[in-house]
């Protein structure tokens, strides 16, 4: 008797401390009942304190990686993490381009969060103008959401009056950036609200104009290491399943509230998720 599982992609870095970028994406591929594949963008040595090296990996090699996944086990979904060079960014926006490839999450991992620059500044430019088209979905969180609004704007977008005059900071300015975001760049975006002070709801806007809240309450967890890895992962995970976006997104969000909920605690410092957590 044979059995299938809906093959994923991770195309991210590896996170040595095993909470973040490949790790944690294999960890939410399993527990979300699809089989995950990588293919990894850089090395990095860090763990809950900080970031302590990274190494790209060659362009060659990582597209070596991404043909071999697609010529043998094509996934039905693709998650995109951690991408810091504009040499990688152009090979996985022209071999996921000539595989066709479809349900691509893409998380703009800018900032880690102990507070270390994961991304070049010359990357920003070329991860919106080449991959950004070919997502399903983008999951910026408030300030990574800010930075993109404010690129939008120097190419001609329309600048955004934020409730307090200066940055994203309600549900408001969060569905405004959201629209500004999904008419310039054309893909959905989920605006994530856990860098808010009230709660944890995101809201997902589509290019048509649909709006959907997700609301959440903030769990007391300062061990938040590898949160935005494993939130794109649900989604490109259960988009393989089969589901649409909205619904995605709301199974992830779950899936995510509850690996914090369980409290785990390892490191010195924004340590791990516990991402096993329905089977303790």
């Amino acid at each position: 008797m044979t059995s299938t599982l809906p093959p994923v992609l991770s195309i991210a870095g590896s996170d040595s401390s095993g909470g973040a970028g490949i790790q944690a994406d294999l960890k939410t591929m399993l527990a979300n009942g699809v089989f995950g594949m990588t293919a990894i963008a850089a090395l990095t040595a860090q763990n809950t304190t900080g970031v302590r090296m990274v190494t790209n990996t060659p362009p060659d090699m990582l597209a070596a990686q991404i043909d071999a996944v697609f010529e043998d086990i094509p996934p039905l979904a693709v998650k995109i993490g951690m991408v810091s060079s504009v040499e990688l960014i152009d090979v996985i926006a022209d071999r996921l381009t000539f595989h066709k490839a479809t349900n691509v999450v893409l998380d703009p991992v800018m900032v880690a969060t102990s507070g270390a620059k994961l991304i070049e500044d010359d990357a920003i430019a070329a991860l919106t103008s080449q991959l950004f088209p070919l997502a399903t979905v983008i999951t910026p969180n408030m300030p990574e959401t800010q930075a993109l609004c404010d690129l939008a704007v120097t190419q001609g977008a329309q600048p955004i009056n934020y409730d307090n005059g200066e940055s994203i900071s309600t549900p408001a300015d969060m569905t405004v950036a959201g629209h500004l975001l999904a008419d310039h760049f054309d893909c959905a975006v989920l605006v994530k609200g856990g860098h808010g002070t009230q709660d944890a709801s995101d809201v997902l806007v589509e290019p048509n104009g649909r709006v959907t809240w997700f609301t959440g309450h903030r769990v007391d967890n300062p061990n938040t290491h590898g949160t935005g890895c494993t939130l794109s992962s649900a989604i490109a995970s259960h988009l393989a399943l089969g589901e649409d976006l909205p619904t995605a997104v709301d199974h992830a969000k779950l899936y995510l509230t509850g690996a914090l909920e369980a409290q785990l605690d390892l490191g010195h410092g924004s340590g791990p998720m516990d991402h096993a957590w329905r089977w303790r």
